[in-house]
């Protein structure tokens, strides 16, 4: 899987690299050369340069040549209907350029950037996107680059009916990178797209940081996703590699994972949210040193949730560690070494870094304020404390929990 995501991300580098011009490229001027992007476009060859000076440009504008459009402060307006800017030619780049004011039609979909299944290997870089329903939406093709562009949602819209800010359908090979995305619907938003990197971006201030369906073999690497309703979303996805994300102050949830199958979840940091970790009905996943701290609840486990590997995260903090819901408990640290709670209370006498207990996650309580919040106000009160500690004791008191056979006692390396 590593290897086939190298080969797309070294292919999409390798035609970004390229040089798109030859020395006998034109550069045309709108404004000088000819009336109208439109118009510079129809007048341009294949390899030539269209650049937009400074000034508002009318659009809509159809890219149907392999050539590059560039931004010299010129600024590619919609006029309020429509798709801003389709691409239609394999090759196509887009560079510094300035769009805004298009449709918000979500069912069109009205866009600043449509890219069509004919435009791969097409290049959208260092670009600003604002005023649109959706910021740039790739549709059934290849190889495409998105890099270290900023979109904004259509802030004039409500949240229920703006668009994503980058929204990938059925595509592959994809490369998305450095880009800064907030307030749209979702950030990114993935549907049917295979073997594609999303790496480095920024979304903040919208309903999804990152939003995956459908999806297969794809990273997630390297991404802040912050005050959101959920920084990260995977869902229905297989073989992915999520690892080096953070995911900060998110209303709900930093990460949240349904029905998603062997993926690695590695080394991400999950602070300040309302859940750090929501695992739904997901299984054969790899979850391992992560950073879960200082959430409203640290994990929250649910149905059908089970044959997971969960090792070496870092689970400190949180106001409640765990809150899990299953019929059985759900074991973890079966290996040699689990998991760093904040919270246990074991020894270690062989001086192995593993405690001499397995940790079993106060369920009792958990349970209890689920199903009535008030007994929040007697967590520490002594009849709570002692049916608490009875809770281990008395089948009639236990419920299932998250038990952790090999808790490691010294701070796993962040």
């Amino acid at each position: 899987m590593r290897r086939t995501l190298r080969r797309a991300g070294a292919r999409a580098a390798l035609i970004a690299a390229l040089p798109l011009t030859s020395a006998s490229a034109a550069v045309i001027r709108v404004g000088v050369d000819a009336p109208t992007p439109q118009a510079a476009i129809a007048q341009a060859r294949e390899g030539d340069v269209v650049e937009l000076p400074p000034g508002t440009w009318p659009g809509p504008v159809r890219l149907d040549k392999a050539l590059t459009l560039r931004g010299r402060g010129g600024v590619l307006d919609g006029g309020g209907v429509g798709t801003v800017l389709v691409v239609d030619a394999p090759g196509a780049r887009i560079e510094g350029l300035e769009l805004a004011n298009g449709g918000d039609d979500v069912g069109a979909p009205d866009a600043c950037i449509f890219i069509t299944e004919r435009a791969t290997g097409a290049l959208v870089r260092d670009s600003t996107m604002r005023g649109c329903t959706f910021g740039i939406w790739v549709h059934q093709t290849r190889d495409v680059q998105l890099l270290d562009n900023r979109i904004e949602g259509h802030t004039e819209l409500r949240v229920a009916d703006r668009g994503n800010g980058i929204h990938l359908f059925d595509a592959s090979g994809l490369v998305v990178r450095g880009n800064r995305i907030s307030r749209a619907r979702d950030g990114i938003y993935v549907s049917a797209t295979e073997d594609s990197l999303i790496e480095g971006n920024l979304t903040e201030d919208q309903r999804f940081g990152i939003h995956y369906m459908y999806s297969y073999r794809n990273t997630l690497r390297g991404n802040e996703t912050r005050n959101n309703v959920v920084g990260m979303a995977l869902m229905e996805s297989l073989h992915l590699v999520v690892e080096e994300n953070e995911a900060l102050g998110n209303e709900r949830n930093g990460i949240l994972f349904r029905d998603v199958q062997f993926s690695e979840i590695h080394r991400n940091r999950m602070e300040r949210n309302g859940i750090g970790m929501f695992f739904f009905s997901s299984t054969e996943n790899s979850i391992r040193a992560n950073r879960i701290a200082h959430n409203e609840v640290g994990l929250k486990i649910w149905a059908g949730t089970r044959r997971n590997v969960v090792e070496e995260n870092w689970i400190v903090g949180n106001r409640q560690q765990v809150f899990y819901v299953g019929a059985e408990d759900q074991v973890w640290g079966e290996s040699a070494r689990g998991n760093y709670w904040g919270d246990y209370v074991g020894w270690d006498q062989d001086g192995d870094g593993v405690g001499d207990r397995p940790h079993r996650v106060d369920s009792f309580k958990a349970k209890l304020t689920y199903q009535y919040p008030a007994a929040v106000l007697l967590l520490h009160s002594p009849a709570l404390e002692m049916l608490s500690h009875l809770s281990d004791a008395l089948p009639l008191l236990r419920t299932p929990t998250v038990v952790d056979l090999s808790p490691v006692l010294s701070e796993v390396s962040q």
